[in-house]
């Protein structure tokens, strides 16, 4: 299995002197629970921690339990102990790269096993929607190395065969899963999507020839199948053997979306009523096996917010397995949710200490999110609630997460840092201002009078007295601050200040009035 996978994904650091054990499989492995006994088995220790005390102590439960190899991520931590456990054992160390993401890995395993098991030599005999297998198969079949690839350039399968050709696009794709985007791969792709039949596509190295063709359900496109050869090694067949392999991609990319969405749907119609329909939480809460009498929920995001809006439903679809992946190992009692571009945990409690190690693992999962996606995950944690009142956790979790996103947006909390995980408190006294500036809007009360007055004067004459009292209300009333905050002269602050009370009826030297125009702007604004 070793040399089956890409040395890019996943590189062998250490072999035991006995190479020649049978590998059954992929497991993800809990390093919080004993391991279930499974010969031959590889486990992908999503939650290993490589400075943990009992770190040998695990990887020696491992090997009693049958499993052979161990697939992990240092995520820039060094692993010295973990090899040396690992060699102390006879296991097998398999380092994935940081960026992959787990549920990626766990199909890039099982594929890499595929050859061991003398399975799916024939494109028939490929189990319904394993599109690694499929792209194993073609590769052995045609000589070269295959990627299938949805309508929006997303990678969904790869080969994993021993010593397949490769250039820089394939490898940017697979890291990234992902084909890099440019003019030029755009305007392939259109015409890879337009063809009916093989389409030869340019390729950097002369050494290496790159072929695709569509895969087509009917009219629609669901994506293309993309063969890289080298060009002094080609195969005669290789336009029949993807023409074939075309036809048998769509069965199985139509299979897997079905399943996996008919999975996905049974899922998020059992977490919907749990989260927004109180009346029927409880009856939600007892076919989820959800027990416990306190419990918060988690609202995760990805970040720009700008961007979480343009996402196509794909991408949001990567962003929940991501974290329901990582859920699996770190939150095993917590359920899943999603609705438009929020991600919901729901995180059962039993004592303060679950509250603490919920949130370092939320931080967790932040983290690895934020690797495998490339862009930041926002996460707000609700407070906490009974299942019968558990929308309230909810709506506090969505307030938390507009906040912190306003604060991201703002520059005042850095995007990559741990401060993306917050809650009421973390918020401090924003959030709570937040609330009752809510509360008096939905009762009429703001923005108000003077606020809606200031900007329509500026709005009539062009004029910047809302900017500027605004500005000055919130440097605690120093005309010189609020100048630099501006960008402007002293003397222009102080004269536009001197106009306020004649245009506007408003005494800035009055308390009472001075937080009542700051709060109105304020609204006004937030």
């Amino acid at each position: 299995m070793a040399r089956s996978t890409d040395s890019e994904i996943v590189s062998l650091v250490e072999m035991p002197a006995n190479d020649q054990q049978a590998v059954a499989g992929s497991v993800l492995y809990d390093s919080m629970a004993p391991p279930a006994k499974y010969p031959g088995a590889v486990a992908l220790a999503i939650g290993l921690s490589l400075s943990g005390k009992r770190l040998r102590a695990k990887v020696q439960d491992l090997a009693d339990a049958g499993y052979v190899g161990i697939v992990y991520k240092t995520n820039g931590k060094p692993d010295t102990v973990l090899r040396a456990a690992a060699r102390e054992t006879g296991m097998a160390l398999f380092r994935a790269s940081d960026s992959v993401p787990w549920n990626q890995l766990a199909e890039i395993m099982d594929a890499a096993v595929i050859p061991h098991r003398q399975s799916g030599r024939t494109l028939v005999d490929i189990r319904p929607g394993d599109l690694f297998d499929l792209a194993n198969t073609v590769a052995a079949q045609a000589g070269g190395a295959v990627a299938i690839v949805d309508p929006d350039q997303t990678i969904l399968a790869y080969s994993t065969l021993p010593d397949q050709p490769i250039d820089e696009t394939r490898r940017s794709s697979i890291l990234r899963l992902q084909v890099p985007r440019s003019p030029e791969t755009d305007r392939d792709y259109r015409r890879v999507h337009a063809a009916s039949d093989v389409v030869d596509v340019k390729t950097e190295d002369p050494e290496l020839r790159r072929t695709a063709i569509s895969i087509r359900a009917g009219a629609g496109v669901l994506g293309s199948l993309w063969l890289l050869e080298r060009a002094g090694h080609q195969n005669k067949d290789a336009a029949r053997i993807l023409r074939e392999a075309a036809n048998v991609a769509a069965l199985h990319i139509l299979h897997k979306r079905t399943t996996y969405v008919s999975n996905l749907t049974r899922q998020l119609d059992m977490v919907q009523p749990l989260l927004f329909e109180p009346k029927r939480a409880e009856l939600a809460a007892i076919r989820l096996g959800i027990s416990a009498d306190s419990i918060r929920v988690a609202a995760l995001t990805a970040w720009p917010a700008d961007a979480v809006a343009a996402q196509t439903l794909q991408s949001r679809l990567r962003l929940f397995d991501t974290i329901r992946t990582a859920c699996a190992i770190r939150l095993p009692s917590a359920v899943c949710g999603l609705s438009d571009n929020i991600v919901y945990v729901v995180l059962p409690q039993g004592t303060d200490s679950d509250w603490h190690f919920q949130r370092g693992a939320i931080l967790a999962i932040v983290r690895n999110a934020r690797r495998a996606l490339g862009r930041p995950v926002l996460a707000a944690l609700g407070s906490a609630a009974t299942v019968n009142r558990l929308a309230e956790s909810r709506i506090n979790a969505e307030m938390v997460l507009s906040e912190l996103v306003r604060t991201v947006a703002e520059g005042q909390i850095d995007p990559d840092s741990d401060q993306v995980v917050a809650d009421d408190e973390s918020l401090g006294s924003r959030l709570q201002l937040r609330r009752i500036v809510s509360s008096l809007t939905a009762a009429g009360q703001l923005p108000g009078v003077h606020a809606m007055r200031i900007a329509e004067y500026d709005e009539q004459h062009r004029k910047s007295f809302e900017e500027t009292i605004r500005a000055y209300l919130s440097c605690g009333g120093n005309a010189m601050e609020t100048a630099n905050a501006l960008k402007v002269h002293v003397n222009t602050v102080r004269y536009r200040l001197s106009r306020v009370k004649t245009l506007f009826g408003i005494e800035l030297d009055d308390p009472e009035t001075r937080l009542l125009v700051w709060l109105q702007l304020w609204a006004r604004h937030n």
